[in-house]
């Protein structure tokens, strides 16, 4: 079982958005290097990431 077939809601652009800058964001917290989540959120845009060809649903 693929990890997208366990879990549905990594189907969804924007869950999978969210999940990403929050991350980042916590990540770069404990660094003591805060970046506002607007920045984070247009550099995730900027990225144009889009879902591997083998990662659509059956």
């Amino acid at each position: 079982m693929k990890l997208r077939e366990r879990y549905r809601q990594l189907q969804d652009p924007a869950v999978v958005k969210a999940m990403v800058v929050r991350s980042v964001y916590a990540s770069m917290a404990l660094e003591d290097q805060t970046v506002p989540v607007a920045r984070l959120e247009a550099l995730y845009e900027q990225t144009g990431l889009r879902p591997p060809a083998g990662a659509t649903a059956r």
